[in-house]
Parts: structure tokens; C-alpha cells; sequence
């Protein structure tokens, strides 16, 4: 008989199952459309296991499920890490560990500093790792605990900052995470980021449209908005550099088309 802790596990797990969207399963959905949640059967389907044995582990029976199939509950109802690790521990195993990300050179952190635009460096998920001061002062998302530019870039207060949202921001910015993402399919930060910026209002129609024509090429500029620079937005360039020494990090600096615009 199931103890109470499994039980309780179980619950959860079937909540989560009839939370997901569908059309938010990495990679192809076969469920598109036809509902807004997963059924049992859905999920034994994708996992590849009897609707039997997916369904003993939300009664919370105590069987040998194995790790891959746990990460591919993972992966499917896309679990926060909080979710994953109650999950794993809860049928006997041990969470897989996340890859530290890796610092800045302290070579790389003066140049960082030293730029008079904004100028921060990422990881290879966009994690935001460094900033200098004027970063923090026009973007002060930037210098937050847990900073990620890709889950920022898609969030309400980012399409007030980001003008010309879509088209000018959103649509190349997915294009970026999708590459990365097709890249490295072991990368489960990346699976993290991916589903979190899924998530987000707008993203999925976004996702599933073929990119629109006229979209901005890489390295043109985009209108951004910054209150302390100007009372309407102005043009800027981001630029992107990957240190020589290690291409997981990204070097990104934001600056004024207009050389006349300084920021204070």
C-alpha cells in the first residue's frame, strides 16, 4: 500500500499533469489542439511506458520507476526544479546536478566595466553573471538575483523598455533561443529557460508562426526606451562577443546609434 508521502506526491503529479498545456511540450506535441491539459494515457504515450504503470505512479505505488522515465515526467510537464527534485527524491532517486555556471575572467569583468554603454556578461542559457554601473542604473532588471535575459526579455515589463516589441525584439530573440536550444539538447538550464519563456502570454502563438518577413537582421538597430536618457525612445545597437578563452560565456553591450546620446 502506498504510503502517505507517495499518496501526497501522486496528487501533486496529477495536478501538474492537468495544468500543462499541451502545446508546451518540448519538441512534438501529438496532443496540439485537441485539449488544453494531458490525460494518463497522453502522458504513458509519450513516455512510452502502459497506461497502467504511469498511472500506479500518481496512486503513489511504491514500484521501481526508473530515472529516465522521471526526467522524461520532468521534460513533459516541464517541472520547476523544485517540482523535479520532490519528484526524483520521491521515487528513490537522486536529482541529476546542474552545471555551474562558469565566471567571468577578471580581465573580462574590467573591460566590462569600463564601457560608458550598457554592458553586461551572460552564460550560455543567458544568465545574467556581471554588470557594470550603467547597466544597473538604465536596466536595473540586469543586476537581480536569478537575472536571465531571455525569461526578462519576454515579460511585461520588458515590452514597455523593448519598442517595437515583436518585430524588432521578440522574433529574433526567439530565433536565438530556439538555435541554442536545438544545439544543446542536454543543456537543462537551457530546458528551463525554454519553458519558462513558453510560457509567457504571447510566446507560444510567437513559437509555432513561421518568422514574419521584414524582421531586423542581426546587428540593426532597435528602438528602446530609457527615462533617464531621453522622453522618447531611441535607437540603440546590441552587440555580442563570446571571449576567446570561452564561448560559453557572452560579452553584450548596448549602445546609442546616436553618438550624441550618452548615458548619464
Amino acid at each position: 500500500m502506498a504510503d502517505a508521502r507517495r499518496e501526497d506526491l501522486g496528487r501533486m503529479l496529477r495536478a501538474w499533469r492537468m495544468s500543462r498545456d499541451p502545446g508546451l511540450i518540448p519538441g512534438p506535441a501529438p496532443f496540439r489542439g485537441h485539449r488544453s491539459y494531458l490525460t494518463q494515457l497522453d502522458m504513458a504515450l509519450l513516455l512510452g511506458v502502459s497506461e497502467r504503470w504511469y498511472r500506479a505512479l500518481e496512486k503513489g505505488e511504491d514500484r521501481r520507476y526508473g530515472a529516465e522515465m522521471i526526467a522524461g515526467v520532468v521534460r513533459i510537464l516541464g517541472l520547476s526544479p523544485g517540482q523535479a527534485a520532490a519528484l526524483y527524491h520521491g521515487t528513490g532517486h537522486r536529482p541529476p546536478r546542474r552545471e555551474a555556471a562558469a565566471l567571468p575572467s577578471p580581465a573580462l569583468l574590467e573591460l566590462m566595466h569600463q564601457q560608458r554603454c550598457i554592458s553586461f556578461v551572460t552564460g550560455r542559457a543567458w544568465d545574467v553573471l556581471a554588470a557594470n554601473a550603467v547597466a544597473a542604473r538604465h536596466c536595473p532588471w540586469l543586476v537581480r538575483p536569478g537575472a536571465n535575459v531571455m525569461t526578462w526579455a519576454f515579460s511585461p515589463e520588458a515590452r514597455y523598455q523593448l519598442r517595437d516589441w515583436e518585430r524588432s525584439w521578440a522574433v529574433p530573440l526567439l530565433e536565438q533561443l530556439r538555435l541554442a536550444w536545438q544545439r544543446r539538447p542536454d543543456d537543462r538550464r537551457l530546458d528551463e529557460v525554454v519553458r519558462q519563456v513558453r510560457g509567457m502570454a504571447g510566446v507560444a502563438a510567437l513559437w509555432d508562426a513561421p518568422a514574419p518577413a521584414g524582421t531586423p537582421p542581426a546587428g540593426a538597430a532597435r528602438p528602446m526606451y530609457f527615462p533617464l536618457v531621453a522622453p522618447v525612445p531611441i535607437e540603440v545597437r546590441v552587440t555580442a562577443c563570446a571571449p576567446f578563452e570561452d564561448r560559453s560565456l557572452r560579452w553584450v553591450m548596448v549602445a546609442a546609434v546616436d553618438r550624441a546620446v550618452g548615458f548619464p
